[in-house]
């Protein structure tokens, strides 16, 4: 058997196509070695090229081996919790449906549409090359600065200062495409900085400064205010907190000047942060005042003169009456007080189905915290491991934010629970955020070495 057959042979047994040609190559190069050496010795070519491969061992077996090592993985932890959430999810659909829609299946049926479509898309991210839609981030990254434009300049308001887009009977949310798609762009920006540096010289001062950290500092700052002007500001305090964290983490994995670098970040961040306080306080911003009657309302909801603090008085009243195995014993004060399981799903379980269920739903987001933290610790490629990072941060800090504001912790928001809240569009992108986690996973012992990086084009020309 020559080298030509034997590699042919190996290859045909591994089932991951992108891994054949990395395969081939090594082998190929360990074969002509050996070659090489039998030629030393006096033999022929042809003979020496036979005893080469004879050496090596069965094609066949080579080839089984070499597929159960560079074999695809496939999550299923990760994919289990996942699916308790999405199955809570379906508990409050039927409580909407028993509650407010006064028994018409109207709202479940559209939820199973809708998860089914989810369902659909996940499977086809979940097959795509991650490593290609990163390094197309700069087109990701204005695609989704389009879709805010536009969402500004024609959106709808929905509640407050959220818009939405409507397309015939279809409501999209663009914030929970657009936190999706930042996040990637993010990803792909802060792993392909380029260090350079610039130098401004003006007589005895000399400026130095990271030409891609000003960018990038540029982008995420632009990213935050289209966020905000669509859905105010705790949506866009998550992607800025996404952003932190992929940004932490990049530092970390580099492992050059960690402490040094941590330090300019966060320093940074305080300094912004003090910044901003001091200028809301002095200039007496709606916002400011805004955040403190809300706090007021939250913790001393029976002196709220104004009414924001009902729903915290009632959340506060479940909480005391609801049992551990079963729902509370009257309903009435409570039917259809919790905007339908939206934000509300939480304590809305609680009151229709005891406190054990909300337990559980705690658990499995801690549990999920945790399967990603060592998910993005396990993946070798850096826009990989942040990418995992970065989505789901996404995904646990609504988690957190919605689980306190259900526990009367911290005022109520508009912030849903992934996954178990009763909302289409935050259903679709959430699954769609944990296929890309799986498909990251997916590669995770499989990196290609000889992939060229295919980057998309465009070519505009005009006369």
């Amino acid at each position: 058997m020559l080298i030509k057959e034997f590699l042919e042979n190996v290859c045909n047994q591994i089932r991951y196509k992108p891994m054949r040609e990395d395969i081939s190559e090594e082998l190929g190069l360990h074969i002509q070695e050996m070659k090489e050496e039998h030629m030393s010795y006096g033999l022929s070519e042809k003979e020496a090229e036979e005893r080469a491969v004879a050496n090596m061992g069965d094609s066949i077996e080579i080839g089984k081996k070499l597929d159960k090592i560079h074999r695809p993985k496939f999550d299923w932890i990760l994919f289990l919790l996942v699916g308790i959430l999405i199955g809570f999810g379906f508990l409050v659909s039927s409580i909407r449906i028993q509650r407010i829609s006064g028994g018409s299946i109207y709202y479940l049926t559209r939820h199973i549409k809708f998860f089914i479509i989810g369902l659909v898309l996940s499977i086809g991210i979940y097959f795509l090359d991650y490593r290609k839609v990163v390094r197309n981030y700069k087109v990701i990254y204005i695609l989704s600065s389009i879709i805010m434009i536009f969402t500004a300049l024609f959106g709808y308001d929905q509640v407050g200062t959220t818009k939405w887009i409507y397309i015939k009977y279809f409501r999209i949310n663009p914030t929970n495409i657009c936190l999706l798609l930042y996040t990637i762009a993010f990803a792909g920006m802060i792993s392909n900085l380029d260090k350079k540096v610039c130098n401004i010289n003006i007589e005895k001062f000399n400026f130095k400064f990271r030409v891609d950290i000003l960018k990038l500092i540029i982008f995420a700052t632009i990213s935050i205010f289209f966020i905000m002007s669509i859905s105010g500001i705790i949506m866009s305090m998550i992607l800025l907190l996404s952003y932190i964290v992929i940004a932490t983490a990049y530092i970390v994995n580099s492992k050059e000047n960690v402490k040094k670098n941590l330090f300019k970040l966060y320093g940074f961040l305080i300094s912004l942060g003090i910044i901003l306080i001091i200028f809301c306080t002095l200039t007496q911003n709606g916002l400011y005042y805004m955040a403190l009657h809300r706090l007021d309302a939250t913790y001393n909801y029976s002196n709220d003169d104004r009414g924001r603090g009902f729903v915290s008085w009632k959340i506060n009243e479940v909480l005391e009456n609801a049992n551990m195995f079963s729902g509370l014993d009257d309903m009435d004060p409570y039917f259809g007080l919790f905007d339908g399981g939206t934000n509300n799903a939480l304590i809305t379980l609680i009151a229709y189905y005891g406190i054990s269920f909300s337990i559980i739903v705690i658990v499995t987001v801690v549990l999920l915290a945790v399967k990603l933290i060592m998910d993005y610790r396990r993946v070798k490629d850096t826009a990989g491991s942040l990418l995992i990072i970065g989505l789901g941060s996404i995904i646990l800090f609504q988690s957190i934010l919605n689980i306190l504001m259900n526990l009367n912790l911290v005022p109520t928001i508009d912030v849903s629970l992934p996954f178990v809240s009763y909302g289409m569009n935050g259903l679709l992108i959430n699954m769609m955020s944990i296929a890309f986690i799986l498909s990251i996973y997916r590669r995770k012992d499989i990196l290609t070495k000889n992939e060229k990086a295919k980057k998309l084009k465009f070519k505009i020309s005009y006369e």
